[in-house]
């Protein structure tokens, strides 16, 4: 199951497979409260809080990407906003635990109608709880999808993914790499750079990356990511995201082939962002139930988030 190199799989071909195979249950487009005239999606996944479930949002306008990331606080089946929460200038956060403490990421763009200059971003890293965060690290220029997961060992185990201009001698448009550092304090912008590529994840007109890491019970990593493709019309391209699920050893850097977890027409119908985002499932990660079955949590169309129930993506390789 696990080897140093799988082949690449064409996500076309993934999701034709998946429309007969894959299985979505309970899907719904989960409710916010307290962001009235704002969209809230491509989420964290949920965690929980001095006894209370939160979950971090990417806030914005239908018409502009200027975002904030806010903390919702569940109230029944509504996300409420969090009072007394702290609010970064951020897109597409997620979560993971350190040492016990709340670490928070998401995507700094700097917009050249905003700050002059070219569009630009990084990943940040926050350290702290949902009340008072730290920024402790800017990731590597023009980078996003840079996920982290503390190791029982304490180790923190890091994907990166490198996409665009710096990819075109590979003949590609992305690729995920992956390292493991001794802690925090050792994790640079220069470490994530740099980090070995994970070969044979993606075809090369194909994109994707980590959305989530998990430590499983025999010390590998489930991931959860995204894998994408654009296709053309008369009137434009159209992008197609779909989530994915795969796992790595973090001793060998063996990979499991990716397999598709979900996609957008498994959830109901919703406005998009813009006409060219009507099949985009931004994957963030899974809640593992005790039964079989993990609750996934995705953005829908850059406007929504939604959550069904699949099969626990993350069983085979715990085997």
């Amino acid at each position: 199951m696990f080897e140093k190199t799988v082949p690449a799989l064409s996500v076309r071909d993934m999701y034709e497979d998946f429309k007969v195979s894959g299985r979505v249950d309970n899907a719904r487009v989960e409710k916010f409260a307290g962001a009235e005239g704002y969209d809230v999606y491509n989420p964290s996944v949920p965690f929980m809080w001095e006894g209370r479930e939160y979950i971090a949002g990417r806030v914005e306008k239908r018409d502009t990407e200027l975002s904030e990331v806010r903390f919702f606080v569940r109230d029944g089946d509504v996300w409420r906003a969090a009072e007394g929460t702290v609010r970064l200038p951020l897109q597409d956060p997620f979560v993971t635990f350190v040492g016990g403490k709340l670490v928070l990421g998401g995507v700094n763009v700097t917009f050249p109608e905003v700050e002059g200059g070219d569009t630009c971003w990084q990943t940040d890293f926050y350290i702290g709880s949902p009340f008072g965060l730290e920024k402790f690290l800017e990731g590597p220029k023009q980078m996003k999808d840079v996920r982290l997961a503390e190791l029982p060992d304490g180790k923190i185990a890091v994907c990166s993914r490198p996409q665009g201009a710096s990819m075109e001698k590979y003949g590609c448009i992305a690729k995920i790499g992956f390292t493991v550092v001794n802690g925090l304090g050792e994790l640079t912008a220069d470490v994530i750079e740099n980090a070995p590529f994970l070969e044979k994840m993606f075809k090369d007109d194909e994109w994707g990356g980590v959305n989530q890491l998990t430590v499983l019970k025999n010390g590998k990593l489930g991931a959860i990511g995204h894998k994408a493709c654009r296709t053309y019309e008369a009137d434009g391209q159209r992008l197609h995201y779909y989530g994915i699920a795969f796992a790595i050893d973090p001793v060998t850097r063996e990979i499991t082939q990716n397999k598709m977890i979900v996609s957008r027409d498994r959830f109901p119908e919703t406005e998009k962002k813009r006409f060219d985002l009507g099949d985009i499932t931004f994957t963030s990660g899974v809640l593992r139930g005790e039964d079989g079955t993990a609750r996934v949590f995705t953005g829908l169309n850059d406007a929504y988030v939604g959550s069904a129930v699949i099969p626990d993506p993350f069983a085979e390789y715990e085997k």
